[in-house]
């Protein structure tokens, strides 16, 4: 009889696990938000409170959720049979999953649009628009050298030009606004469909998607070019902008510390911040990548490299990004604080800008988008993989035959639902799901994760399997950091957030009081699935709340070691879960 992971299908090599799991945890937020936090918060002296997190907090979280999922061979919407009252924790991590993965598409959409754009002979962000039908200011960059060019924005009205320009907007800004998102006024206002986004949108889908027309098969072999990639081009990058004049002056100001930022909670609440969503705690990604992994595989050592080189990654890119931010400081006669910046203002904006300045312009420019996608390809691999294995785990009989259809079919749902992002209003609705999706429900369902595991199912339960996939038993602090560490510091990190929560339409304008209340609903969404599940499990029980309660934080029969699924097998493990109990 088959085993589990012959069945679901496994990794080639623990290197095919290394980089998609790699690719999963290095996204597009070490590229344009690691430099600007760590910036912002003491330079050098950051890396303190971020390695420091990445101990606390990351390692144990992803130790814990590689371990359970590798255990078992079982994704994150069937591995809560180990405790079925909190099914729902599955169940709100694919919730998460799925609405990152609807517009993270639309993201590289754009960096392949871009990577068109810098093909062409003259670079389109650095010429004014033409056809002008309202008056701007338009600032071009020539040579290192900026000149005032008097001319209008295309199809532009007056408000709109009040809501993007005072007096001058660069042409990387008339660009990225105007010809680019077409901008319109707000959220309401959500405008005609950008064919060329809706073209770059589906072109990016149907990579994703060829890219996992076999599961994991075909991904675990992509991912060695996808993973590796970036840290070439970022290499190429890292030389060519040290050799540029004021780089030296943007890796002081990125690197210098400043340790009087260490006195101040908000540092450390950043760096913790920080650390959480670039591991990707909470998603279910690195999960489902466990899941496939060979249940000798050792997930100790790969829960203390991941981090180490997720860390390293983010420093790295940093690198990068500020020697050229300094070398925009000097061609521009500005202070490092004008041109630092975090998000799409940065790689769609500052950055094509200073590579516009360069020899050959156009290498430079296809090599960073390149890189951009790369990066964002890794991890919208991780984030259908998830999907697609929950589903087939959850439905074995019915999808785990049909997986090139699942995967199609999934893709094919994300592409329609993503369609309004790539209208003129699609931006503000990008906007609105970032900023909710993540701000109450990932921290909240990554807290009931490790308690449930550390508390309810048990810690000398974990080390017992721990011990029957590699052999031995880890130091006892894991089980400290599970129990009390780990939990206290996700609770205290949600806690802060909340009372520091801002809403978007209190931050950014074009987005009425209406839209604020949508995006609440996305933010509760994901976490609603815990207490939803956790009365239908009761409900679907027979006998007292008491007998109840007792069944179902009782691991289930199908909870078992991947490498021995036989009938035997299952009364033994039936006998075990009772004694764990």
């Amino acid at each position: 009889m088959p085993t589990m992971t012959e069945t679901r299908g496994s990794w080639g090599s623990w290197l095919e696990f290394l980089f998609s799991a790699l690719g999963s945890m290095v996204g597009l937020g070490n590229i344009w938000r690691f430099p600007y936090v760590c910036y912002q918060n003491g330079g050098g002296a950051f890396l303190i409170p971020f390695f420091v997190a990445m101990l606390v907090c990351g390692c144990p979280l992803l130790f814990l959720e590689m371990l359970y999922c590798q255990y078992s061979s079982l994704g994150p919407g069937k591995v809560w049979v180990i405790c079925p009252l909190f099914k729902g924790i599955g169940c709100g991590m694919m919730i998460l999953t799925f609405v990152v993965s609807i517009y993270y598409t639309m993201i590289m959409g754009w960096t392949l649009y871009y990577l068109a754009m810098s093909c062409s002979a003259v670079l389109p962000w650095t010429l004014c628009p033409d056809n002008q039908t309202a008056v701007a200011a338009c600032v071009t960059a020539t040579n290192g050298s900026f000149h005032n060019v008097t001319a209008t924005l295309k199809n532009t009205t007056t408000s709109e030009v009040t809501h993007l320009t005072q007096s001058y907007v660069s042409t990387e800004e008339a660009f990225w606004f105007k010809d680019v998102l077409g901008l319109s006024p707000g959220i309401e206002e959500m405008g005609s469909i950008r064919w060329p986004l809706l073209l770059c949108l589906l072109a990016a889908w149907i990579i994703v998607s060829l890219c996992l027309i076999k599961g994991i098969k075909s991904m675990g072999k992509v991912v060695y070019v996808a993973a590796s990639a970036p840290y070439v081009i970022l290499t190429c990058l890292l030389i060519r902008g040290c050799l540029l004049p004021g780089s030296g002056d943007g890796l002081y100001y990125y690197m210098v510390p400043a340790w009087s930022k260490l006195m101040e909670f908000e540092v450390w609440r950043s760096a913790a911040t920080q650390v959480f969503f670039s591991i990707g705690m909470g998603f279910g990604l690195i999960s489902t990548l466990a899941s496939y992994n060979k249940f000798n595989n050792n997930c100790y050592r790969d829960a203390l490299i991941l981090p180490l080189l997720d860390c390293l990654t983010s420093v790295y890119a940093g690198m990068v990004i500020f020697a050229f931010l300094g070398y925009m400081a000097h061609i521009s006669n500005k202070s490092i604080d004008n041109v630092v910046d975090e998000g799409p203002g940065l790689v769609f904006i500052a950055y094509p800008t200073a590579l516009s300045t360069l020899p050959l312009p156009q290498l430079w420019s296809v090599l960073f988008f390149l890189m951009l996608f790369c990066v964002g390809l890794d991890s919208q691999f991780m984030h259908i993989q998830a999907i697609t294995t929950a589903l087939s785990d959850c439905f074995p009989s019915v999808l785990m035959a049909r997986r090139t259809m699942l995967t199609f079919g999934v893709c094919l749902i994300s592409f329609l639902l993503g369609i309004p992002l790539a209208s003129q209003g699609g931006f503000y609705i990008l906007n609105l799901m970032d900023w909710y999706i993540a701000s109450v429900s990932v921290m909240l369902i990554a807290f009931v994760e490790v308690m449930v595991l550390a508390w309810v199912y048990g810690t000398d339960s974990l080390y017992d399997d721990i011990n029957a996939m590699i052999g031995f038993r880890p130091n006892p602090v894991w089980k400290y950091a599970w129990r009390y560490f780990t939990p206290i510091f996700v609770l205290v990190l949600w806690t802060s957030g909340l009372v520091n929560f801002k809403t978007i339409g209190s931050v950014y304008r074009g987005y009425p009081p209406w839209a604020d209340g949508i995006g609440m609903v996305i933010a509760i969404l994901p976490v609603l699935a815990i207490p939803v599940k956790l009365v239908w499990t009761l409900l679907k029980i027979k006998g007292s709340l008491k007998q109840r309660l007792r069944q179902s934080l009782r691991p289930s029969p199908l909870w078992r070691p991947a490498v021995n699924p036989d009938v035997s097998g299952d009364l033994e493990l039936k006998s075990l879960n009772k004694s764990k109990v």
